[in-house]
């Protein structure tokens, strides 16, 4: 089971969690007030408490989805163990809030593929005839593909913004370099010297090429099959050798000193 701790439950889910409590509780004690729903033949106390279980843990279906259908389900086969179950329909709307939740905010395919198999294991626990098990297949099936598809959908969305966020800064990059290597030309600063570029190694050089091409610290450490750690090390290295302050500069000195050409791609492996 995957704990995703960077999604906290909201408004929402506590409020989906507080109203089906309500709901099923009035279909345990007070019968009569709910149109459709029988009177209780089971154990109230029994029912109350497995079906609290099977309620209040939707708060939590953002930060733990398969952890909350597990005991949501789980909840559900031990009342149709110890009791009988309402004819109410709170409590299947509390299952299948929790089988989309566990695939739409699983964070995985490994942790949705848990939560399926979790809900077929209940389904065959709970199905008294054949043709129950197929109806709750179908029913909570559904739910969790819908949240399967949202997941995958939404996971989409992410990397399509994720790119234009990257563009956005690539272009917020070029834009300071032109600005920097005009500042350059208008200060009249001279563009390092060879014997500047002497002092670096030839695995600085390698980076400082790299860096030059608009690659960030981790893209450098794949190309080059060393540690993210090293090229920040090396990064420092440049900057103090070259008397520079940020990346930027280093991008401007490596073009101005003919170290990088623009029609020439790096030499990186």
């Amino acid at each position: 089971m995957r704990w995703t701790s960077d999604r906290r439950p909201t408004t929402v889910d506590i409020v989906v969690a507080a109203a089906l409590t309500l709901a099923t509780q009035i279909e345990i004690w007070a019968p009569a007030l709910v149109p459709g729903v029988g009177e209780v033949t089971g154990s109230r106390p029994v029912l109350s408490v497995t079906t609290l279980a099977m309620t209040l843990p939707l708060a939590l279906r953002r930060t733990a989805p398969v952890a909350v259908l597990v005991v949501v389900f789980g909840a559900a086969v031990l009342q149709s163990m110890l009791t009988t179950p309402t004819e109410g329909l709170a409590t299947l709307a509390a299952m299948l809030v929790a089988a989309y939740s566990s695939s739409a905010f699983a964070g995985g395919a490994r942790s949705a593929a848990v939560s399926a198999a979790t809900i077929l294991v209940a389904v065959a626990l709970l199905a008294k005839a054949e043709g129950d098990g197929a109806f709750m297949a179908i029913v909570y099936g559904s739910a969790w593909l819908t949240g399967f598809v949202v997941a995958q959908r939404s996971g989409q969305l992410q990397r399509v913004a994720g790119d234009n966020r990257d563009l956005e800064q690539r272009l917020a990059e070029a834009t300071l370099l032109l600005g920097e290597a005009e500042r350059r030309r208008a200060a009249g600063a001279p563009p390092p010297a060879p014997s500047d570029l002497a002092a670096l190694t030839g695995r600085e050089l390698e980076i400082t090429r790299a860096i030059a091409t608009g690659m960030s610290n981790a893209e450098i450490a794949g190309a080059l099959v060393i540690s993210e750690w090293t090229v920040k090390t090396h990064v420092a290295s440049i900057l103090r050798k070259l008397g520079l302050r940020d990346r930027t500069q280093v991008v401007v000195a490596a073009y101005e000193s003919g170290l990088v050409r623009p029609d020439a791609p790096p030499d990186m492996p």
